[in-house]
């Protein structure tokens, strides 16, 4: 059997999540394969394929531009050097961005496979074209050797015994297992719902007894929390970069539901089988909503035909910031999320929400 490299370097958790029944796949059709991730996602990868370990981590992290060049440079070249050693004889790149495709330029491998791009002859020796007409999980079928079988699914996750003991210590100390996950965040602006809304939807949760918990991580989150927060009499629990990805799986594994803009917890929720609502404005579902039965995506009307993801012909994206809490608790009940009966009581100009 040949050597197989499998290059998935993507720094995107969703499209891991997507890719990996694909990654999976792959792996047990080549004993001599290994599969290259990013070194964030070790756990979402152990706990996804479990008792695998032909991985080997690419350091996104160590090669920031906040790191020193010289440091950045012996990362990428020691990283480089334990590629090679493998010494593959067909790579396989399933995602075709800029990183993976100079790295199976690098990989050594006398077959390099990858979709189509520009100067690809350079860094491809066998083009393949993926199939756009879908979801992002049939694009990577269509490059996986070979790919999972349909319908498109998530892999389970497994539980985590150390994660889960600190979630339900959590859990018992300030929710009770009735968490309604939140992440106000995202990559982009425009993917974002607006924070009042989150924070009239954290009292809807409260009357319908749920207990809010904020999730996220970096400064874009932190600064949305904060906008959140701003709105509500009662701050909610915030856990914003306080939980590693082990902790944060256990706690949606734990937890009623979730509802977020479209970005990598909201796949992570749907992956973990919890009532998933995702929040989605001009980006395009069809290609990237959740690949679970108890997921559902809420937009309030489709996007003009001249509308464009960083601009919007009718003003503000009407899309995402009119779509209503009683649209989102109205779906989290048909998802079967103990919601109970909720109020959309008005409130006063300039008054903060309970």
């Amino acid at each position: 059997m040949p050597r197989l490299l499998i290059l998935f370097p993507c720094s995107h958790m969703g499209n891991l999540l997507i890719a990996l029944p694909h990654l999976r796949t792959m792996l047990s059709a080549h004993p001599d394969a290994l599969l290259v991730t990013d070194a964030r996602y070790q756990a979402l990868v152990a706990q996804s394929l479990p008792g695998e370990k032909r991985f080997l981590f690419y350091p996104e992290q160590a090669l920031s531009s906040t790191r020193p060049l010289w440091q950045r440079i012996r990362h990428y070249l020691g990283f480089v050097r334990a590629m090679r050693r493998f010494r593959a004889d067909i790579c396989v790149d399933i995602e075709g961005e800029q990183k993976s495709a100079t790295l199976s330029r690098l990989s050594g491998a006398a077959t390099r496979i990858g979709p189509p791009r520009r100067h690809g002859h350079w860094f491809y020796n066998k083009s393949l074209e993926p199939d756009w007409q879908g979801h992002r999980w049939h694009s990577y079928a269509s490059l996986s050797q070979p790919a999972a079988p349909a319908p498109a699914h998530y892999l389970p996750l497994a539980e985590c015994p150390d994660s889960n003991a600190r979630i339900r210590a959590l859990q018992q100390m300030h929710a009770d297992e009735t968490c309604l996950i939140l992440h106000v965040g995202a990559t982009k602006t425009y993917k974002m719902w607006h924070a009042e809304q989150f924070a009239s939807l954290c009292q809807h949760a409260r009357r319908a007894g749920l207990t809010p918990i904020l999730i996220g991580a970096g400064h874009k989150d932190r600064v949305q929390i904060a906008r959140v927060q701003s709105f509500l009499c009662k701050p909610v629990l915030d856990l914003c970069d306080q939980l590693n990805l082990a902790e944060l799986i256990a706690l949606l594994q734990n937890s009623r539901a979730y509802v977020g803009n479209d970005s990598g917890p909201m796949h992570l929720a749907a992956a973990c089988g919890i009532p998933t609502v995702g929040l989605f404005g001009p980006t395009n579902d069809d290609l990237w909503h959740p690949l679970s039965p108890r997921a559902r995506v809420l937009r309030w009307q489709p996007c003009a035909a001249e509308c464009e993801r960083s601009s919007c012909a009718r003003d503000s994206y009407p899309c995402l910031q009119r779509i209503t809490v009683d649209q989102v608790m109205d779906t989290l009940s048909s998802l079967g999320a103990p919601v109970g009966m909720h109020s959309t009581a008005p409130r006063r100009a300039g008054e903060k929400l309970a």
